[in-house]
């Protein structure tokens, strides 16, 4: 375009009242954007401000804020253009200002995001081609070129311009979502009225729900047609879902878990000995196919979310914290009953973490071969610290208590009876054969 070209084209886009609304449209747009984005970042320093260090949002506010100003800058721009579509006028000018809008809003966004050099120098690099196609008048033939390059697989056929379409509406799209996800996560954290199972369902149906537009919105936009995609994808779920039947069942045992809420996050729970010799703990998270729970050895175990569901574990905390260990002993027949119960509760009562009400009870369980069994109960309100500790401290106030009052803990005895006494012969005579 040379200088008489410039001139004209200025004459006739620019240099009349039509051009002049449409710069200040693009002026009053931007100062408009510019304020709302300013009010939105001292609304959300207001509020990160008074939330706990570690449900603040992810997003920076001033980012987050300078981001939001450019895209709702750019939906004005796109109303006033089609505003200015269907009445018929000129709208060169905002169509400028849309492309500048967009290349601008990327810019910002790989600046503040994208750590990574190469892909924020290959974002500026991109973005410059596609102004210099824009400024050049070759963005309409560049995109025809591309279009026309098709890639043939079997029935279905893909062009060049569809995909590197498909691949930017895919990452734009899938960085908005996790935007959204983070800021969802954000507001569920800070709500008092959420349980921990609430805001972890309600966060992966947002997080699958907004994953799938992404994905149907990038494959709608490469040009493929989904109709075959749903034949083909049966096909393939289906020979998948064979050989995933345990991944699919741990998935919707999750999702029972969360909907149903039999055990939540901080739960202790009981289980059946594992191979680490642990049989309880307490949940750290529920995970897609896995619950977490930490074992007071310090080991994580990840037990499949279907065991909750099919499976017989117990909630030790589910309506409240109160536990009643069983501490099962025995005494000597010889030793005095009423005694022995009364030092075993005393025994009970002398333990900090042993509730006084309700109280300790001591029961004699039956008569055994050897020893006459009792069992102590007791009661406890922080499973969470350990099952384990309590029942030693007990044990050993009784047997300290047992040797000092004269009560004997019994152990297995046998006698033995011979009702007919048999001759003892001892024969000599191969001995001295042998000799």
């Amino acid at each position: 375009m040379d200088f008489i070209s410039l001139i004209h084209w200025l004459r006739e886009n620019v240099v009349h009242p039509v051009g002049l609304l449409q710069i200040g449209l693009v002026g009053i747009t931007y100062l408009l954007s510019r304020i709302i984005s300013i009010r939105i970042r001292q609304h959300l320093e207001k509020s990160s401000g008074k939330d706990k260090p570690h449900v603040r949002f992810a997003l920076s506010p001033a980012h987050f804020s300078v981001l939001l100003g450019y895209v709702l800058w750019l939906l004005l721009l796109w109303f006033c253009r089609v505003l200015y579509d269907d009445l018929q006028a000129p709208s060169h000018i905002l169509r400028m200002a849309i492309n500048l809008a967009i290349a601008w809003t990327v810019v910002r966004f790989a600046y503040f995001y994208i750590k990574n050099t190469f892909w924020s120098r290959l974002v500026y690099i991109v973005i410059l081609v596609f102004l210099a196609l824009k400024v050049g008048g070759l963005w309409s033939r560049t995109v025809k070129l591309l279009d026309s390059m098709t890639i043939g697989l079997g029935k279905v056929s893909v062009s060049v311009w569809g995909l590197i379409e498909a691949a930017a509406i895919f990452i734009l799209l899938w960085a908005a979502s996790s935007a959204v996800n983070r800021f969802v996560a954000h507001r569920l954290a800070a709500s008092d009225r959420l349980t921990t199972s609430d805001r972890i369902l309600l966060q992966r149906v947002i997080r699958t729900t907004t994953m799938a537009v992404v994905i149907l919105i990038s494959l709608r936009a490469s040009g493929l047609d989904l109709t075959t995609l749903a034949v083909t994808g049966g096909a393939i779920g289906f020979a998948i879902g064979i050989g995933l039947q345990k991944v699919g069942a741990n998935l919707v045992g999750g999702i029972m878990l969360l909907l149903r809420k039999p055990v939540r996050v901080g739960d202790v729970i009981a289980f059946e000995e594992s191979v680490l010799g642990a049989s309880y703990g307490w949940i750290t998270n529920l995970g897609i196919l896995y619950v977490h729970v930490t074992t007071r050895d310090g080991t994580l175990l990840l037990i499949p979310n279907e065991s909750f569901v099919t499976q017989k574990i117990e909630n030790l905390s589910l309506n409240d914290n109160l536990v009643r260990l069983h501490i099962p002993f025995g005494i000597s027949y010889a030793s005095d009953l009423k005694k022995a119960v009364s030092l075993s509760i005393s025994a009970a009562m002398n333990i900090s973490r042993v509730l006084k009400n309700p109280g300790p009870k001591c029961l004699v369980r039956e008569f055994g071969d050897s020893t006459v069994n009792l069992s102590l109960r007791v009661w406890i309100n922080d499973p969470q610290n350990g099952i384990g500790s309590v029942k030693d401290a007990v044990l050993s106030d009784i047997w300290d208590r047992f040797h000092e009052n004269g009560v004997e803990i019994a152990f297995p005895q046998r006698d033995l009876h011979i009702k007919d006494a048999v001759p003892l012969r001892i024969y000599r005579e191969d001995v001295e054969n042998r000799s």
